[in-house]
């Protein structure tokens, strides 16, 4: 008996050891690691629908880099940690579903990047931008709400919403849409999503998602940094995909913002609910 179940241990280690999860990728770098960058199914957004969103441009020393982010007060915007990083200054366009057409623009005066941010499995993937110049918030402009620390909005089979610039075609021809799109995501349970990328990445402060009407629907890159909102609410911050792609059909990732709502009211205030 005692061989036996030495035997079934070694069945059980190997077996372990044979488990291999997908790797991601920010969606921010997702163009350079597929060849389909499109989302699938998305929709155009008609002026208005989305007033919080914004369209961020990163200067670096190597060039520019295109992410999104949502208004939270007259002064803040949100994003990803990974569309941060290395940044010199952001031009932040607001107000507008066009990028060629924007209501008002303004330019970074500080850049936060979440002080655990790991950009190894992209755990604590949040940012904040101050503005240089407040918005007037009203009209095309309003600030998106932030859940309560501890509220859940993401029960698994919910229906959420991402917006952004994302790419819709491929090739190396492709560019940054100047039309905002949309699309509905289904939230899936965290241990679902582990049984794909691992416990490593997929932790407490993570939700994951699949297409809500096709599976090979997900941000791309270019979405980095914005919105995944449930009810007028921001639940998430888009954050990662498979490295296999954002068609893949596998689930997109982002960060769960009310795990972090202490840490950005600490920099920028009371913010709305």
């Amino acid at each position: 008996m005692k061989l036996f179940l030495t035997i079934l241990a070694c069945l059980a280690l190997t077996q372990a050891a044979e488990i291999r999860y997908e790797e991601i990728v920010s969606v921010r770098d997702a163009q350079m690691r597929q060849k389909d960058t499109r989302i699938v199914n998305g929709h155009p957004a008609p002026a208005g629908r989305f007033p919080y969103q914004v369209h961020l441009t990163g200067f670096t020393n190597a060039g520019a880099l295109s992410c999104g982010g949502s208004v939270i007060s007259s002064t803040w915007v949100l994003t990803a940690a990974h569309c941060q990083v290395n940044v010199n200054s952001f031009n932040i366009i607001l107000g507008s579903h066009l990028r060629n057409a924007p209501y008002q623009t303004r330019t970074s005066a500080q850049i936060v990047i979440h002080p655990n941010y790991n950009p190894n499995n992209l755990n604590n993937d949040i940012g904040l931008i101050r503005m240089g110049t407040p918005v007037t918030l009203g009209g095309n402009i309003h600030a998106v709400r932030i859940p309560h620390h501890g509220t859940s909005h993401t029960i698994p089979g919910s229906r959420a919403t991402v917006s952004g610039w994302g790419l819709t075609c491929q090739g190396t021809g492709c560019v940054i849409p100047n039309e905002m799109r949309w699309v509905d995501m289904s939230i899936i349970s965290n241990a679902q999503c582990a049984q794909t990328y691992g416990n490593a990445v997929i932790i407490g402060s993570t939700i994951c998602a699949l297409g809500a009407d096709a599976i090979n629907q997900n941000p791309c890159s270019g979405d980095s940094g914005g919105p995944l909102t449930y009810g007028g609410t921001q639940v998430g911050v888009v954050s990662f995909v498979a490295a296999a792609g954002c068609a893949s059909g596998l689930p997109s990732g982002y960060v769960r913002t009310e795990s972090f709502t202490n840490w950005i009211e600490s920099h920028t205030g009371h913010l709305p609910r």
